[in-house]
């Protein structure tokens, strides 16, 4: 007696300490959310940063060697072959120029020449004389901005155009230089450009770590682009249009702060993909240019696995509290039989509670990605041409001719599963090959994942239709894969349908590309490339994309190979699949559930009795109930045929202890007087039944899926 206030001290000192634990969780699940955001905003801020400093260390050197130069031939007049030598030698002091020019006022070279403007070309090691292209002194032609700004405002870098002598897109810094002697002292002679090729800027810009799916872009200080993964808008596109296009407020209010020379950053939800995305915007200072870079924030901090984890683990702490609230409560040496229930049903829907929040985040969990060599969906054409722009750096560094791109899609129009592993899919796939090399490839794909004993395979050319600069070949498949599924976590796991196109012939270095245009939507939740009509038991298709797996073949199948080996881009068409909860249920739980309810009513109906024949009834009623659940036991490992456990199986191995226990108590309570059993006509073992069994299973979901 004298130990109950000791007691109820002790666990209110426990209670106090479970409150503080419950402060510091939910403190430290507010901190982290705001650290993981600042995290973000660092790592973001640091590559902008980075982008930043390259671009401007680039133009600065640009810069400084195109003013040595004008200082040179301002302190003597070369001749043509001097010249000549002394351009070649700029041109390749430095990686990033294109090329160099020396363009003279008329008559500025000599008394005979009325325009002489030579410029060395890198990529073709030549010298390519301008003035016998264009009047490279007309103000009125784009392609002389080059010279005849520079005259009018002095030296900087000039808006982007197509050079027609370098055959891009290129941008140059004009540095006028001067006549230091004679009638014209102090007067323009001509004109020193360095030009650049705007290819460069975009391989910069993936040099950087820019995570799986972000990209950024350099735009002029008027807003032309520059530099940006879609070639297309390259010296076409501005910041003014991009911000008309968007009906993100966030995004178009970071364009007009691109545009004004500011810095920041804004978060929105991306339309496409449906993730938190961060837009970062710099200027860069040699040039007056502006650099934008997105990156999703995923891709700069991984999945939310640990914002899981603290969900589950203030769950826990709360339950703890409140279980020593109540234990607190209800510390007197005598409870009545409706305080032992309360209790009981209290623990009980703690318990369930737990277990119930536990599946809802596993089922619905962001489920990433836990291969590294797998690219996030390919849902715009930016992300896919960072991909292209990626592998064709790769290949030059590789030195190997880059890849032919072969765009590609896919309508799934039927599919079923015919076990566990084996998928019956039919359709058709159309592909766009370039006409002028259809004639030298072998055109066509093969599915390396179709099941060695399909009785039915069959990839047929439907169609081929020539168009201006492609054929497209369509092809009908009908086909049984073999795909390896992971049911572990059934009924909340996840099953990913991804379907391989692989090239027929490794030599001719093809790139199946996702089709992107010939859907109407890309975002993967409109789960486009699929019928609508197909209705799978038991799931629901959550979404459907393209992606790709990067695999290193160790054998170079007999060919001869230029260069080292690198990762293939394998193109995936995956069909992603979420379990019908409810189904799972109904099939397997619901008999477990039936068999705990006719054993709790067994406990709670049986009487005292010595008579033997009274154990033989108890032990018949629990064979019975345990050969129930073996057959819906085989039935489940029928259906999911695996060689792991799965979640859904501990709950048939829990209520196998369940029958155990709960035939040794009926067993000993109806023989005779027992400790704990006999308290209250078996009241204990009747309350905590429940309890009991959701303990077992919250450790087990625990263990898991935290």
């Amino acid at each position: 007696m004298q130990t109950r206030p000791v007691v109820k001290k002790v666990l209110y000192g426990i209670t106090v300490i479970l409150f503080m634990a419950c402060c510091y969780v939910v403190f430290d699940l507010v901190s982290f959310n705001k650290n993981r955001q600042a995290t973000a905003v660092t790592l973001g801020a640091k590559t902008t940063n980075d982008l930043r400093g390259d671009v401007n260390d680039l133009l600065t050197e640009v810069m400084q060697q195109g003013e040595a130069l004008a200082q040179q031939l301002e302190n003597a007049s070369p001749s043509n072959e001097e010249l000549i030598a002394l351009i070649k030698e700029r041109s390749l002091a430095l990686d990033q120029i294109l090329g160099v020019t020396v363009a003279y006022q008329p008559y500025g070279f000599d008394e005979n020449t009325a325009l002489y403007a030579p410029y060395f070309d890198k990529k073709q090691k030549e010298i390519i004389p301008l003035q016998n292209i264009y009047n490279y002194t007309d103000g009125q032609l784009e392609t002389s901005s080059w010279y005849t700004n520079v005259l009018k405002n002095g030296k900087g870098w000039v808006e982007p155009y197509y050079g027609q002598g370098a055959q891009a897109f290129i941008s140059d810094y004009g540095i006028p230089f001067y006549y230091t002697s004679g009638p014209k002292k102090g007067q323009i002679r001509g004109v020193v450009s360095m030009t650049i090729s705007l290819d460069g800027f975009t391989e910069l810009i993936h040099a950087l770590s820019l995570g799986k799916t972000g990209y950024g872009f350099v735009a002029s200080s008027k807003g032309t682009i520059l530099a940006h993964p879609v070639g297309s808008y390259v010296g076409k596109k501005t910041i003014q249009e991009l911000s008309a296009e968007t009906e993100i407020p966030a995004l178009q209010k970071a364009y007009v702060g691109l545009m004004q020379g500011k810095t920041g950053n804004v978060d929105y939800i991306d339309a496409i993909k449906q993730q938190e995305t961060i837009f970062f915007y710099d200027h860069v200072l040699a040039a007056d240019w502006r650099i934008g870079v997105l990156f999703f924030k995923n891709d700069l901090l991984g999945g939310e696995n640990e914002v899981r984890q603290k969900y589950i683990i203030i769950a826990l702490v709360v339950s703890l509290l409140l279980f020593f609230l109540m234990a607190a409560f209800f510390n007197r040496d005598y409870l009545s039989e409706k305080e032992i229930w309360q209790l009981g049903f209290f623990a009980g829907f703690v318990l369930l509670a737990n277990i119930v929040l536990i599946g809802y985040l596993q089922h619905t969990a962001v489920h990433t990605e836990k291969d590294l060599s797998e690219s996030p969906p390919i849902a715009d054409v930016t992300t896919l041409n960072s991909i292209i722009n990626e592998q064709a750096l790769l290949a030059e560094k590789s030195q190997q001719s880059p890849r032919t791109i072969i765009p590609t899609g896919v309508y799934v129009d039927r599919l079923y599963f015919e076990d566990s592993y084996n998928v019956s899919i039919s359709g058709k796939v159309w592909q766009k090959y370039p006409t002028a090399i259809i004639d030298s490839v072998t055109t066509g794909f093969a599915f390396p994942q179709t099941a060695p004993f399909a009785e039915a395979q069959l990839i047929e050319e439907i169609g081929r239709q020539l168009y201006d600069d492609y054929t497209l070949i369509t092809y009908s498949f009908r086909n049984t894969f073999r795909l390896n599924f992971e049911y572990g976590d059934y009924p909340f796991d996840r099953r990913n349908i991804h379907l391989y196109f692989q090239p027929l012939s490794f030599k001719d270095r093809l790139m199946f590309v996702p089709d992107l245009e010939s859907y109407t939507y890309t975002n993967p939740s409109q789960k486009s490339g699929v019928s609508k009509k197909i209705k799978l038991s038991g799931s629901n298709i959550l979404e459907t994309y393209f992606n790709y797996n990067y695999y290193a073949y160790d054998a170079n199948f007999g060919a001869p190979v230029k260069g080292k080996s690198a990762e293939v881009p394998e193109l995936y068409f995956n069909i992603k699949l979420k379990r019908v909860l409810i189904t799972a249920f109904v099939t397997y739980l619901i008999p477990i559930f039936v068999v705990l309810i006719m054993m709790y009513m067994l406990l709670y109906t049986i009487k005292k009795n010595k008579k033997k024949e009274v154990d033989g009834n108890i032990v018949s009623a629990m064979t019975a109930f345990f050969f129930v659940l073996i057959f819906s036991h085989i039935d489940l490992r029928k259906n999911i045929d695996t060689a792991e456990l799965i979640y859904m199986e501990y709950f048939y191995f829990v209520t196998y202890v369940m029958i155990l226990i709960s035939t040794y108590n009926l067993i000993a309570y109806s023989r005779g007087p027992h400790k704990i059993f006999s308290y209250k006509n078996n009241l204990i073992v009747k309350a905590t039944f429940w309890p009991i069994f959701l303990v077992m299973i919250l450790i087990i979901t625990l263990l898991m899926f935290y």
